[in-house]
């Protein structure tokens, strides 16, 4: 199991496909006798849910913040978008799908 889950790491994107395969050949050597055990039963194809992008380092992200915040020239639809984007993490395509009744008028409590 351990050398399958090595071969599944070379090739992350690749992961869910490759289990799949060698799954279809460890069932088809079950079948015919040739092994006791299928090492692959326990593997889970998921991938990770994170974050694999480039992100901004934390100046940078303080440095918009300010901008989006106190700026005094800034347009309001680049701020919301903006804030969208680095506080909710908030793809393009996300925002850009938002709906107006998407958004409540509740206050945010802090804490």
């Amino acid at each position: 199991m351990h050398d399958i889950e090595a071969f599944l790491s070379t090739l992350p994107q690749g992961r869910k496909r490759r289990l799949t395969v060698l799954r279809q050949f460890f069932r088809f050597a079950r079948s015919q006798k040739m092994l006791l055990v299928d090492p692959t039963r326990q593997l889970v194809a998921k991938e990770t849910n994170g974050f694999r992008g480039q992100t901004l380092a934390l100046d940078q992200q303080r440095e918009l913040f300010r901008r989006w915040t106190a700026g005094k020239h800034v347009h309001p639809h680049e701020a919301v978008m903006g804030m969208l984007a680095l506080l909710h993490g908030a793809s393009s395509s996300e925002v850009r799908m938002l709906k107006i009744d998407d958004i409540t008028s509740r206050p945010i409590r802090s804490g």
